[in-house]
């Protein structure tokens, strides 16, 4: 019989402690029945989880997508535990939640001040930065993360998944007039977002059509740091967006945006929270996870 709830601890504690030494100290076994268990473990999924070397270890495609899924398991069973022992208990203490710029001012501040509401001996503190802050060095209990986050000694969780998408104001569509095919997108007005230290330009729009894969290669207009302002610039009539669902969603159901070309999936971007241990996760951050999943899921068609 297979310890499965063991393999997943076992996995997702190797990927956090990062090679098979420190995981098989954390463990108290050898290192050699440390790999003699992956190696099992992956004889056992048919694939190979992990590519090996003398000093460290990489994961593959199969090995992130079984340590993702397995993060979120193990999260589940032992937030599952606590809400159990901490039956009845009343939300208390301070819950400090980091969160980009855009997403917390338009999506989560509304949210996070009602959650508060319903627990008056909860304190929340809400930290807003771009420039990813540091879960363990800033102190947070959880921090929300916009694409899989990589960061050493934290462990992150899926919130929700949702794609890009193509839109414009009534006023630039009016005034520009509506593209008809994605090549049209190069002689419009396009506005990107710019990332990173090195400022990065996200000016290659993916898309899909019946499983066939294109690029579009714009020439940005306008182009900013901010999400915020890319947003502000849209509904101004400056220009044409590639935008996550999460954020436009609103705008898009209240006629203030126009989808564009609505037959094409655009890449889809994930939301994580991020933690810094997996291990007896408070029940109040338990409660805001589930609760802002709810918050967040797309209404039902």
């Amino acid at each position: 019989m297979h310890d499965d709830a063991g393999d997943l601890r076992f996995f997702v504690l190797l990927v956090e402690a990062g090679n098979l030494t420190a995981v098989a100290r954390h463990l108290n076994v050898s290192a050699g029945a440390s790999s003699r268990r992956l190696a099992r473990l992956e004889e056992r999924l048919g694939v190979r989880l992990v590519t090996r070397t003398s000093r460290r270890f990489d994961l593959t495609d199969e090995g992130q997508t079984f340590y993702e899924r397995a993060a979120e398991i193990m999260i589940d069973i032992e937030a599952a535990e606590a809400e159990i022992s901490a039956h009845q208990q009343e939300l208390r203490g301070v819950l400090r939640i980091g969160a980009p710029l855009e997403l917390g001012r338009r999506r989560l501040a509304d949210f996070i001040s009602e959650f508060a509401d319903r627990f008056p001996k909860l304190r929340v503190h809400l930290l807003l930065s771009d420039e990813g802050l540091d879960v363990v060095n800033s102190r947070l209990d959880l921090a929300i993360r916009i694409g899989m986050p990589n960061e050493a000694g934290t462990v992150a969780t899926k919130i929700m998944s949702s794609e890009r998408v193509i839109c414009a104001s009534p006023a630039y569509l009016e005034r520009f007039g509506m593209p008809t095919t994605l090549a049209q997108l190069t002689e419009h007005r396009c506005i990107c977002l710019m990332r990173g230290h090195e400022l990065g330009m996200l000016d290659q729009w993916r898309l899909s059509r019946s499983g066939e894969d294109q690029i579009v290669e714009v020439t940005p207009h306008l182009s900013t740091t901010s999400g915020e302002v890319v947003h502000d610039w849209a509904l101004k009539g400056k220009g044409i967006v590639f935008k996550v669902l999460w954020d436009v969603g609103d705008d898009l159901q209240r006629g203030r945006l126009v989808r564009l070309f609505p037959e094409y999936q655009g890449e889809t971007i994930g939301l994580f929270a991020t933690m810094p241990s997996r291990r007896n996760v408070p029940l109040r951050v338990r409660a805001f996870l589930d609760n802002l999943r709810d918050f967040l899921a797309p209404p039902q068609s």
